[in-house]
């Protein structure tokens, strides 16, 4: 799921339709749903998706945040400047609205999308 401060509703469908129906087929589905979505980083947003489906894990470019802070990184500063092509995902999404479905042993995890160092912008990947 994309989550974007303002875009919850259309956001929150979008999830629920790839979590009841499927993920897109291929690489090109996924890249036009990016696109449909707005995503600046569509190839990034092709291989985390892909990545997760396969192998139940992120890519290598994510760090949680414990492992960013072990190398200097802290809130609101830029990633950048000690993980240089990296981004921060891997930690548990806290679903405190309770807009996600809920059940007995289930986590949800977050991950950034379209980073591409500064601060970090407000698109997440929920899984």
């Amino acid at each position: 799921m994309i989550y974007a401060r303002r875009g919850w509703p259309a956001l929150l469908g979008i999830l629920a339709a790839l979590y009841f129906v499927g993920l897109p087929r291929g690489a090109a589905d996924l890249g036009e749903l990016a696109r449909e979505l707005g995503l600046r980083d569509v190839e990034g947003f092709v291989e985390t998706v892909e990545t997760v489906c396969r192998t139940g894990r992120l890519p290598e470019r994510y760090l949680t945040k414990r492992k960013a802070r072990a190398r200097g990184w802290q809130p609101g500063r830029d990633l950048c400047t000690v993980a240089p092509g990296r981004a921060i995902g891997g930690d548990r999404f806290g679903n405190r609205e309770g807009r996600l479905p809920e059940a007995p042993g289930r986590s949800w995890y977050e991950a950034d999308l379209d980073f591409a160092c500064g601060r970090r912008g407000p698109k997440r990947l929920v899984f």
